[in-house]
């Protein structure tokens, strides 16, 4: 099975495609004007927007990870490339136009959220990497 994948994952353009798309769903879902909280939920004792960072980074590194799969630092990158996105994300939350507030929280559940990413990569794939 891990052969099959790892054969899947040289094709890059899709995956490029696929990360470029996924990036501009975090930047649009990051930056636009919050909603009525009407329904806020809980996922162990973490809030619905921490759940929601970490999902998201941890995804985000994987795509990553699958665009970027044939060059040498692809889990350094895909880590880098996420998480600068999050802080840049929660930086630009201070800016009054996108009415929005900076948490450290979330800079730290996106931070979390991407580790896992990596190793949930190192896991799978620690044998077949080029680092």
């Amino acid at each position: 099975m891990q052969q099959i994948i790892l054969s899947w994952l040289q094709a890059d353009k899709f995956f490029k495609v696929l990360a470029l798309f996924a990036t501009f769903i975090v930047v649009y879902l990051s930056l636009m004007p919050p909603g009525q909280e009407s329904n806020s939920w809980t996922f162990l004792f973490f809030k619905q927007d921490i759940v929601l960072h970490f999902s998201c980074y941890f995804l985000l590194t994987v795509v990553y990870f699958t665009a970027l799969f044939k060059h040498n630092s692809a889990i350094k990158t895909s880590f880098s490339f996420s998480f600068f996105i999050g802080c840049l994300m929660e930086l630009l939350q201070l800016i009054p136009f996108f009415e929005r507030t900076f948490d450290l929280a979330d800079i730290a559940a996106n931070f979390t959220g991407s580790f896992c990413g990596i190793l949930l990569i190192q896991i799978l794939f620690g044998d077949s990497l080029k680092e």
